[in-house]
């Protein structure tokens, strides 16, 4: 007999949005674009990755992310979308964002050891 237990599969059920993404687990996963409109299955193994099935067929897969707010897609995704004109959409190109540090006001402690005289002389 094996003793090993089978891992359960989640199943969920989401609209794919205007922009071609999921939402699942406070993120968001890109699906190919024709599924717009759409309700596709979210199969979750609880192994780390997302199945996402139309009709039985899976259409997409992604890593399962960890946290919230954060959204995952695949560039081929959004191949062929056209615009009203007929015309391809642009694809979308990375961006650099640059992660500066916000400056931080520095102050000596002796600022706030005066507050915390000013505190004593008022009580």
């Amino acid at each position: 007999m094996n003793n090993v237990p089978f891992a359960t599969v989640e199943r969920h059920y989401r609209k794919v949005m205007a922009d071609a993404h999921v939402s699942y687990a406070a993120n968001r996963y890109s699906v190919p674009w024709t599924y717009v409109g759409y309700t596709v299955e979210i199969q979750d193994a609880k192994n780390g990755i997302l199945r996402f099935y139309y009709a039985g067929q899976q259409i997409a897969e992604h890593p399962k992310q960890i946290g919230r707010n954060q959204t995952v897609s695949i560039k081929k995704h959004f191949e062929g979308i056209r615009t009203m004109t007929g015309t391809k959409v642009p694809q979308p190109t990375p961006r650099y964002v640059p992660n500066s540090t916000p400056e931080v006001l520095e102050r000596s402690l002796t600022a706030y050891e005066e507050l915390m005289e000013e505190e004593e002389v008022l009580q």
